[in-house]
């Protein structure tokens, strides 16, 4: 059964569990400054895995952030009771599961708020029917649409925007400290990413770097602990006499206290589809996503300075690249199509005219 609209002004401390992904995080930024700013006088609580909460250090929307953990057949329990600490007056969830419907369930806090979807609507005080889907839909449009039909607001500006702390920027100059060049032409890779087949391959990346504008100084790779094998590989297998210098990030110890830090200073980023890339969008960095058997239109970000680059150009819109993977699959693209949107992407810096494209 539908619920009427929540009544922003009757609630002090509003408590927000975020998404687990590090790229719905951003997504949902829109959305909690919306929030913000329809009830200026909330007091924000986040509660997420502790990485989540660092993709939005900082933000002025948000009061408290606190690490929330789940895992394992109690942990919906104890992360109830963590949220029950923090004296609410109402609870909004942003992720979408099971788990997260018995966390809030757990809570006992009264309205907690959430789509009613993944058998989980019975947990919710006040259950927002999900939006029938007739294709792809940006995540960013369901964190908001939520928000609209739970609290009667409206998310105009739905470009995730963040900034940098002190202390990230910190971070990042200690980080990059003695590379020659980060003052003129330095560039992002992201090459890695959560799931294989989503990773363009690496030897692309390789001959990518190779071929680069002779404008570029450095190509700065950027990757997780677990990534460090796949980034010491193209370091080692583009660095030559010619081109630019490549230099692998994770072997200097990139953390999340300095990735936004390091992202900030880049002229644009090469990436899969993966969390940095909506970082790069949230701070104003221009971003070609290479998009394989993930329909790109699940998280198209509006007003984006990006080039989408996806495997199959003329898959009809009507179809889905997630229902396709053979014919959408990523080491479809070849080097020229990701070279070609980085020249374009220089033109348009050089020009001003920005470098909004789509696919």
């Amino acid at each position: 059964m539908k619920s009427d609209p929540i009544d922003l002004t009757a609630i002090r401390r509003l408590g927000i569990l975020m998404p687990n992904w590090l790229g719905d995080a951003v997504m949902a930024e829109p959305t909690i400054r919306a929030i913000a700013g329809a009830a200026p006088h909330l007091e924000i609580v986040g509660f997420g895995k502790p990485a989540t909460l660092a993709m939005l250090d900082g933000h002025p929307a948000i009061a408290e952030a606190i690490p929330l953990r789940d895992g394992g057949l109690l942990g919906p329990i104890a992360a109830g009771r963590e949220v029950r600490r923090h004296a609410l007056d109402a609870l909004l969830l942003l992720r979408g599961s099971f788990r997260s419907g018995l966390v809030g369930r757990c809570a006992g806090i009264r309205p907690t708020i959430g789509y009613a979807r993944d058998g989980r609507g019975s947990l919710l005080s006040h259950p927002v029917p999900a939006a029938r889907r007739d294709g792809p839909r940006p995540t960013v449009d369901d964190y908001a649409m939520l928000a609209t039909t739970a609290f009667d607001i409206t998310v105009e500006d739905r470009l995730p925007r963040l900034e940098t702390t002190p202390a990230e920027r910190t971070a990042a100059d200690a980080l990059l400290d003695g590379i020659d060049g980060l003052d003129r032409q330095c560039v992002a890779f992201v090459v890695g990413g959560s799931k294989i087949p989503k990773r363009w391959p690496v030897e692309r990346f390789v001959e990518l770097a190779r071929r680069l504008p002779p404008e570029i100084e450095n190509v700065l790779l950027l990757g997780g602990p677990d990534e460090r094998e796949l980034l010491a590989t193209i370091a080692r297998d583009a660095t030559g006499s010619e081109g630019p210098a490549v230099i692998d990030l994770a072997a200097r110890g990139l953390g999340l206290d300095s990735l936004r830090g390091v992202i900030e200073r880049c002229r644009f980023m090469v990436t899969n589809d993966t969390g940095p890339r909506h970082l790069a969008v949230a701070l104003g960095v221009p971003t070609i996503a290479i998009f394989g058997p993930t329909d790109h239109r699940w998280t198209t970000l509006p007003g984006a300075r990006e080039r989408i680059v996806v495997a199959q150009p003329f898959l009809p819109e009507e179809l889905v690249a997630d229902d396709h993977p053979k014919a959408c699959a990523v080491d479809r693209i070849p080097v020229a199509d990701v070279l070609h949107a980085v020249q374009a992407t220089l033109d348009g810096l050089d020009s001003g005219n920005g470098v909004s494209s789509p696919p």
